[in-house]
């Protein structure tokens, strides 16, 4: 006998037990000769998967259908087959199986969207199948290494962004942790095996830690008289490794963790103290969950203690009870020992709201790109739990704000939806809720319905999809011919036109701030106010009046620094710039100076501080230039000089200064100041001169400050 059915016959009673072990025969009749891809017999999966599902204590007809999951696809087994060697409920629980499979997740060519739709459906019909689901994905990650890489990765990123999560709604944690583990092992090797040789190093130092822990928790056990048992473990791997990232391993308490179950909450708390007596309690990290339970349902008693060696460890307590609730979540409301049908019924309902309502988003969503990204999101988010003013419990993704809430209560508290408070206090919608936060919604009557910009604070799929789903609706030829009329008249009254506004950057940033579907559509939300003309017109004004205001620097700043027009800035005196030479920036406190590019004093200066410059085209003034002119002296040649200078463009260049010396061996030196437009014009001018005044025999441009 086969150590399946050993185990099944030891937990269920004689008729279950026979109704499994009928099945297992036709489970191995139907895949006789099936091999998986290790070689070895099919049916090994089809067990494996039924043995997860009996150490979750579901009822047998689960068990059954773990067997026979993959039966109507694979093999030749008919329903009518299932039907003759179960019943009814097998049966539709394996074709329920069989939707969900029919598309294989391990195929090149991935429908994924299509995929999950059917997933859900299936789940919204009975929760058993998705059950029976997590533990067929549980039992093939497990045996994962026998795939080609690439549908390695495939397979956990799937498992990582789809199925693990899932199976943390659904309150399997154990599941959860074992689904993170494999998927970081197989994503992420290398982190993984470090992590791995890193605790195994430990390992036997902790292991000797942990039974000497452990003994002292049974001792505390046998010294208050309560009966109860002790379990020690290693946090999972991959969050150990999510807390190294972000903690360091010097702010982690629960890398080694110990739990205490007894039979009432009466001992749990008298353990509690006991062991508080044995160790040092670390402050601030005693947790009470029986007393406030978590949202989900989740009860136990969290405390962190350190050892007389400084070792920190976390305990929970709890009952008996309460474990089987934390570690199978939704599962153990339908374990084989319940007995209250219409308790699990309604226990089943509360817990399936989030997917009924996924079902209904579902069917109106045509889009399978937008349907994936959504489940991605409500499935991979973290949850939080709110309440209404009469403390029903709603689950919302993490960041969500009042919007999200009022959405998910009813589409019409959205659309009415004005203003919200949060535990009695007004609060903007954009606020971002947190868990335990009371929220009333305020509405309105002559609500026109909800903003553009709630698209900008919405995050839950359902929020935002039914805002989008009322602007479509409200996009009809009435509000399109009076919004735009609207927008033409008062747009006319401050300069601008409908082309103005529709310009393609103009719409797109229009587009992209109020999520407009097109240029109708912004005309219509006009129409029926949604949005005012004044957020329409506002930033295509402000850009035109922030234009006009750069062309007008721009028309009188002579420098350009990363191409924008500046007004702070001075040209240095070591090198005098004019336009024509090329220039550099140097940034500091008080703006920039303006250098040459072959300035001799820029070897002085780090050349982070300097930025591209270039000269304004349209540039209209004159600029101070400083020559040096040397050569012969003789009798009038300052006149000469100076006759030349002026007939130079008819007497309009300006001459600011005239010095001269005398040097020796009958030379001398006259440097004028001079104002020019442009190093062209310049040139024009020291040209001349050399032509015209032999007597000169070097000019160049002298530097004065």
């Amino acid at each position: 006998m086969s150590d399946f059915l050993k185990d099944v016959r030891e937990k269920y009673d004689l008729y279950d037990g026979r109704k499994i072990e009928q099945t297992y025969k036709l489970a191995i009749s139907a895949h006789e000769g099936n091999k998986r891809e290790s070689g070895e017999p099919w049916i090994n999966h089809c067990v494996g998967v039924a043995e997860i599902l009996v150490d979750m204590s579901m009822d047998s007809d689960t068990i059954c259908a773990g067997l026979l999951h993959d039966s109507l696809d694979d093999t030749e087994v008919s329903v009518k087959q299932i039907i003759e060697s179960t019943n009814n409920d097998v049966a539709e629980l394996v074709k329920g199986l069989s939707k969900v499979n029919s598309i294989k997740y391990r195929r090149e060519t991935l429908d994924e969207s299509e995929s999950l739709r059917r997933l859900i459906v299936a789940m919204g019909k009975d929760i058993r199948v998705i059950l029976i689901k997590l533990a067929d994905r549980l039992h093939n990650m497990r045996t994962i290494d026998f795939l080609p890489r690439d549908r390695q990765i495939k397979y956990a990123s799937e498992t990582k962004d789809i199925f693990s999560p899932l199976a943390e709604r659904l309150g399997l944690s154990a599941m959860h942790a074992e689904l993170d583990d494999l998927c970081f092992k197989t994503l992420n090797p290398e982190d993984y095996n470090k992590l791995k040789s890193e605790l195994d190093n430990k390992y036997s130092k902790w292991k000797e830690k942990m039974s000497k822990i452990s003994g002292v928790l049974e001792y505390v056990l046998k010294e208050t008289g309560v009966k109860g048992k002790v379990s020690s473990r290693f946090k999972n791997f991959y969050s150990l490794y999510k807390k190294f990232q972000t903690k360091g391993t010097e702010k982690i308490y629960d890398i080694l963790a110990f739990r205490i179950m007894v039979d009432s909450v009466e001992d749990c708390y008298k353990i509690l103290g006991a062991v508080h007596q044995k160790y040092r309690p670390v402050a601030g990290r005693i947790k009470d969950y029986i007393a406030s339970p978590k949202p989900n349902g989740y009860q136990s008693l969290h405390t962190t203690l350190i050892t007389t060696d400084g070792t920190p460890f976390e305990l929970q307590i709890r009952t008996f009870d309460m474990h089987e609730f934390c570690e199978y979540g939704i599962a153990s409301h339908w374990t084989y020992k319940s007995d209250n049908s219409n308790d699990k019924s309604y226990i089943l309902q509360e817990k399936l709201d989030w997917v009924r309502n996924l079902i209904e988003q579902e069917l109106q969503i045509t889009d399978n790109k937008n349907f994936v990204k959504a489940l991605q999101m409500d499935f991979s988010s973290a949850e939080i739990w709110v309440f209404t003013p009469k403390y029903k419990p709603i689950s919302l993704i993490s960041g969500s704000t009042p919007i999200d809430f009022a959405y998910a209560i009813h589409t019409e508290l959205g659309h009415k939806c004005i203003a919200a408070k949060i535990n009695g206090k007004k609060a903007s919608l954009a606020t971002i809720l947190e868990t335990g936060d009371v929220v009333e919604i305020l509405t309105s009557e002559v609500s026109k319905g909800p903003s553009r910009d709630w698209l900008n604070i919405a995050v839950t799929q359902n929020a935002r999809y039914n805002i989008r789903l009322f602007f479509r609706k409200e996009t009809t030829p009435e509000n399109i011919i009076f919004g735009k009329k609207i927008l033409e008249e008062e747009a006319k009254k401050v300069g601008l036109t409908i082309g103005d506004i529709i310009e393609e950057q103009n719409f797109k940033e229009l587009k992209e701030k109020f999520n407009f579907d097109s240029i109708d559509d912004m005309f219509a939300s006009v129409g029926y106010k949604a949005v005012t003309v004044n957020q329409i017109l506002k930033p295509t004004l402000s850009k035109k009046e922030t234009f006009l205001k750069n062309a007008e620097a721009l028309e009188n700043c002579p420098i350009l620094v990363e191409g924008n027009a500046i007004t702070n800035y001075k040209f240095s005196g070591c090198c005098s710039p004019i336009p024509g030479d090329k220039i550099i920036a140097v940034s500091n406190k008080g703006g920039y100076s303006i250098h040459t590019t072959d300035c001799k004093n820029l070897k002085y200066i780090q050349s982070d501080r300097y930025l591209e410059a270039s000269w304004n085209p349209n540039v209209n003034k004159l600029f101070d230039v400083h020559l040096s002119l040397i050569g012969r002296d003789e009798a009038g040649i300052l006149g000469k000089i100076l006759a030349v200078i002026s007939n130079i463009y008819d007497n309009k260049v300006s001459l600011s200064s005239l010095r001269a010396q005398i040097l020796p061996k009958n030379k001398f030196e006259v440097i004028i100041s001079l104002k020019v437009k442009n190093k062209e014009e310049l040139d024009v001018i020291i040209s001349t001169v050399k032509q015209r005044v032999p007597e000169i025999e070097h000019i160049t441009r002298k530097n004065i400050g």
